[in-house]
């Protein structure tokens, strides 16, 4: 994880973090690997103590709200602190987004 993730994800996030406690946040995909198209989507991962107990679906409706207002299409994965760490170990999406994302 070290290149620089853009000003619009970046102030996405931003607004995510004044409602929700936000503990990590990972660019990850194209958008940050930098081979991505102008229209190509920002995919990231949230995690938050705050989605405990909330349906995986309900996670994502909720970050809607703040991403509506922008004119991105973006992708969020919203994890618990402990459903992070246990796919993290997985192979899979969230290890490789860990491997090879921009943390925000």
């Amino acid at each position: 994880m070290g290149k620089k993730a853009d000003a619009k994800i970046k102030d996405f996030i931003k607004k995510v973090k004044k409602k929700y406690k936000v503990e990590k946040a990972i660019l990850f995909g194209s958008r940050a690997r930098g081979d991505n198209f102008n229209d190509s989507d920002y995919d990231v991962i949230i995690v938050s103590p705050d989605f405990i107990n909330i349906f995986f679906t309900q996670r994502i409706a909720k970050m809607y709200n703040f991403w509506k207002h922008y004119p991105l299409e973006i992708e969020p994965i919203c994890y618990t602190p402990e459903e992070f760490e246990k796919m993290k170990k997985r192979i899979g999406l969230v290890k490789k987004a860990v491997e090879e994302g921009i943390e925000i």
